[in-house]
């Protein structure tokens, strides 16, 4: 993961930004546990997840709650 560059092609303001879209599709991670189908031992949470809520601290919530399961069960 530390090899892999992605572009940036263009940025807006802050008081523009909500939440990003899009990510790994669901499917792809166990959803007890989070850890990737096809990559054991790999752990992923929050926006790197195909995972969109409603604006309101719903993406908030997921982030957290699923940095803290990814992050304590991949330890």
């Amino acid at each position: 993961m530390t090899e892999y560059t992605i572009p940036v092609t263009a940025t807006r303001t802050w008081n523009e930004a909500e939440f990003t879209a899009g990510g790994v599709d669901t499917v792809e991670v166990n959803p007890a546990t989070l850890e990737s189908h096809k990559h054991k031992g790999l752990y992923l949470c929050g926006e790197i997840l195909n995972v969109d809520g409603d604006v309101g601290g719903y993406n908030l919530s997921w982030a957290w709650a699923s940095g803290f399961v990814a992050g304590n069960l991949g330890a």
